[in-house]
């Protein structure tokens, strides 16, 4: 009989995998962070509440080391463009999740998550950003960028969850 312990490895573990891919990523890729691939993952995977919880600490993560190791500057400016890339991530959660519930399709979850991540980090863009950014060969780059990660994470978590029903199995024979 699998254990408690077992059955909850993956609920556990995944935000844990997430945390470490955003401290990873923030420190090794700076501004590339994927929060749409995180906020599919998180749509696709928890409850709604941790889901949410789990995004919201992943981009604290990554606004912690920024102003503490990265040296960004402790501006207005720089604070609103942080909570931008929280409530953006939000957005993607939100979209991810409905889409998944819609069509049953994580490949779409995320396309919806990316573009609702880009539509409203351009939104903020427009009035206090830098619109430039959002120019057609830079979006397709963090696309391809948030595309990657998603599939390794995505491989992650569906690993992650075998991971009990692999347990039990051993014991059985």
């Amino acid at each position: 009989m699998m254990t408690d312990f077992a059955k909850s490895l993956p609920a556990l573990a995944l935000p844990a995998v997430l945390a470490a891919t955003t401290l990873t990523g923030t420190v090794v890729l700076a501004c590339m962070m994927p929060f749409a691939a995180i906020a599919t993952i998180c749509a696709l995977a928890m409850p709604a509440r941790r889901g949410l919880a789990t995004v919201a600490l992943c981009w604290l993560g990554n606004q912690v080391l920024g102003f503490g190791l990265m040296g960004f500057p402790w501006d207005a400016p720089t604070f609103a463009a942080g909570l931008s890339l929280l409530v953006s991530s939000l957005i993607a959660f939100a979209a991810a999740r409905g889409l998944a519930k819609a069509q049953d399709n994580p490949l779409l979850a995320f396309v919806g998550a990316f573009a609702a991540f880009e539509v409203s980090l351009f939104a903020y863009a427009l009035p206090f950003g830098d619109p430039a950014l959002f120019a057609p060969h830079i979006v397709a780059q963090i696309a391809l960028n948030d595309a990657l990660w998603f599939a390794g994470l995505w491989l992650g978590w569906q690993v992650l969850a075998r991971i009990p029903a692999l347990a039990d199995r051993r014991r059985r024979v």
